[in-house]
């Protein structure tokens, strides 16, 4: 027995060690990402005409390549435990601060100069991304897969289009798991759950093994349902907070809003998302299954999981079906309202999105669909089912599925054909969520901002610091609540102020409009927000963006930004995961349109890529040569008609080829027509909106 304490307390010491040595570079990360947001707040004071707007947004993009640098190695780190990977990470995060603390300096005196710093080898590897040494970088444009047939095939398309996008590494990274039997067993246990409700997401996973191995990357049924289900069993604490590292805490900041009826000017539903993480390597799936409806879904990561994050199971926002309906976002994560009796193994949450846009025809439909799933793992983000659902006739946000049912409606928060969600529950019966009625007194309810701390309790480093489960889960939800409830009041003032008038463009709008910044030293306001909570006026359009989409489902209307919609976004509090960035930022949304067949996504593509060249230079032609932002356009709108060429070839090949390599091909000319929209319409944006630094 002695012996065995005494091998408890040198494994306690050794994780202590360990941690230590992650916890510092944690510490470090979070000081290179505030010096980088102050150089971005700084550089959103300059736009295309001033001097030294292209010289110091290449240093800029300079400083998010070795920030990503530094994260891509802290993640290889948190794996091998690698002294010399590390390292690495500290090398890059020191090399972005610097980069950070120089454009500040640079920017703030107006004068003298800074070094620039070479940039990286930089290359593609014969994929649709860059490397820069070798190490990959998220794109900018949203990459867009396109799935069609059986479900078989449609799983066996998707892992060939990853690779064909991003490379092999994404897939190999995922690949030739040694699960041991009880990790089996689990896995199975989902298994179970899915082949009961969801069952069209096994023939997905058997595709994708197949596409993948195909492709040359080895991947067995179990590796590939392992990212959307997770080999861990269901949790038995709130947020999993007994076996989550002090590290974790939920993202502080997304944000969905829908709109219809006597709200927008025709009637018609128009939605806003945003997903609030560090832009990682994402896409937009648009899908024709051979039976159901088609439906387009953006998914954080390709392959199921982002960086320090770990898990999300496929998870992503928004999704809309060719019936309409569109699912704008989770609905308010954290809620955990459910009673702990009931939960247990049961259906992820981008599994269920999958199946309810391919069979529900009313957002009736999608709540009643929902409602039939098991609990499942409430303890867990995005572990189990309820979303924010809507059409032109009706929207909802299931709160909880069981004791009580809280099916939130426009309505309950004083909306008036509107509904709105971010990071926390509003309705006010989920105040009768169990780990919220242990702390009764320090919760407030808001008619408009929902649930919030009575008493805010600023930001701390290391939670482990709260010795018990339930004050860990009250003070991180405390932090994220705050926010939500910051958010949720702005949102339903300005959907409120504006009804009857909203439409696609005030949905994009809403994104554009950036909070106000605090004003004084960095380390003032810090300290005001952690005493009190205050960070100037809040909004869903801040620096934690990381993907964007409107929709106007009625008309398939699909629009999406990676990053933020307007440059030089401020935060929305002082934390880390408040500041993030995507290289070569375009604050520019592509735009797609749900078809009947693959050939129409293309054709409309195409059509607004044309538009979008044709309008930028036609407006550069009127620009003097001389002028200082002329050569920077020009680039843009050459790169505009190379990615257009490029689309051109790509559907020409197509007529020699048959099967999925017709498929395969569509899917790049779309991608590169976006591609060709996107960078034409930053030209637009520049020459069309004198000084103004938004975009449309």
């Amino acid at each position: 027995m002695k012996n065995s304490k005494a091998l408890n307390v040198l494994k306690m010491l050794l994780s202590a060690g360990k941690y230590i040595k992650f916890f510092k570079m944690w510490q470090k990360l979070d000081k290179t990402k505030i010096a980088l947001i102050k150089a971005y707040i700084e550089l959103g004071k300059l736009n295309y005409n001033d001097p030294a707007y292209t010289k110091c947004v290449k240093e800029f993009n300079q400083g998010i390549i070795n920030l990503t640098k530094g994260k891509w190695y802290a993640q290889q780190a948190m794996e091998t435990n690698s002294k010399e990977d590390r390292n690495k990470a500290f090398s890059g995060f020191k090399r972005a601060e610097k980069i950070g603390n120089n454009l500040t300096a640079f920017l703030k005196k107006d004068s003298g100069e800074f070094n620039e710093h070479k940039i990286p080898e930089i290359t593609s590897k014969d994929t649709e991304i860059i490397f820069a040494d070798d190490i990959p970088i998220a794109p900018s444009i949203c990459p867009v897969i396109v799935l069609q047939g059986p479900d078989y095939e449609m799983g066996y398309q998707y892992a060939q289009q990853v690779i064909q996008i991003y490379g092999s590494w994404i897939l190999e990274a995922k690949a030739g798991i040694e699960f041991s039997n009880e990790e089996i067993e689990i896995l199975k246990n989902w298994e179970n759950q899915i082949k009961e409700y969801t069952p069209e997401i096994l023939g997905m996973i058997e595709g994708w093994a197949a596409g993948a191995t195909d492709a040359g990357v080895p991947m067995s049924y179990y590796d590939v349902l392992e990212l959307w289900v997770d080999h861990k069993p269901p949790k038995t604490s709130y947020m999993g907070m007994k076996d989550r590292t002090p590290k974790d805490l939920p993202t502080f900041a997304c944000s969905g809003v829908a709109a219809w009826g006597k709200a927008t000017d025709d009637g018609k539903l128009v939605t806003g998302s945003s997903g609030d993480h560090d832009p990682y390597f994402n896409a937009t799936i648009i899908a024709f299954p051979e039976t159901g409806n088609n439906f387009m879904f953006s998914t954080f990561s390709v392959v199921g999981s982002l960086p320090f994050l770990g898990n999300i199971h496929m998870f992503g926002h928004p999704g809309m079906n060719s019936k309409g309906v569109t699912y704008v976002e989770h609905g308010g994560l954290a809620r955990m309202v459910e009673p702990k009796k009931y939960w247990g193994y049961g259906i992820r949450r981008a599994t269920s999105i999958m199946h309810v846009l391919r069979f529900a025809n009313t957002a009736n439909e999608a709540r009643d669909i929902e409602l039939n799933f098991p609990i499942g793992d409430v303890g867990v983000d995005n572990g189990t089912v309820g979303g924010f659902y809507a059409d032109s006739n009706y929207g909802y946000v299931l709160e909880s599925r069981k004791d009580p049912v809280i099916v939130r409606e426009s309505g309950v928060m004083g909306e008036n054909d509107f509904l709105y969600a971010h990071n926390s529950a509003l309705h006010p019966d989920s105040g009768k969520a169990g780990w919220m009625q242990k702390n009764k007194e320090n919760w407030s309810w808001d008619e408009h901002g929902g649930w919030h701390p009575s008493k805010f309790k600023g930001a701390k480093m290391n939670i482990s610091t709260i010795l018990t489960v339930r004050d860990r889960v009250n003070y991180s939800l405390g932090m994220v609540y705050n926010g939500s409830y910051q958010r949720s009041k702005q949102t339903f003032n300005t959907l409120n102020d504006a009804l009857g008038k909203i439409d696609l463009e005030f949905m994009k709008q809403m994104y554009r409009n950036p909070g106000t910044f605090p004003s004084g030293s960095w380390k003032e306001i810090s300290n005001i927000y952690n005493k009190t909570g205050s960070w100037g006026e809040a909004s869903i359009g801040n620096a934690s963006n990381g993907i964007i989409a409107v929709t106007k489902p009625d008309e398939g209307l699909y629009a999406v930004c990676i990053g933020h919609a307007l440059w030089g976004m401020p935060p929305a509090s002082p934390a880390a995961a408040s500041c993030n960035f995507v290289y070569d930022e375009t604050n520019t949304f592509l735009e797609l349109k749900l078809a009947s067949d693959p050939n129409g996504i293309l054709k409309y593509a195409k059509k607004r890529a044309l538009n979008y060249i044709e309008n930028g230079s036609k407006e550069l032609s009127k620009l003097e040569k001389s002028k200082i932002s002329y050569n920077t356009l020009k680039e843009l709108i050459d790169i505009a008609k190379n990615e257009f060429k490029d689309g051109e070839e790509y559907e020409n090949v197509n007529e020699c080829n048959e099967g999925n390599e017709t498929l395969y091909n569509l899917a790049k000319a779309i991608r590169a027509y976006t591609r060709a929209q996107v960078r034409a319409k930053q030209v637009c944006n520049a020459l069309t909106s004198s000084n103004k630094k938004s975009v449309t």
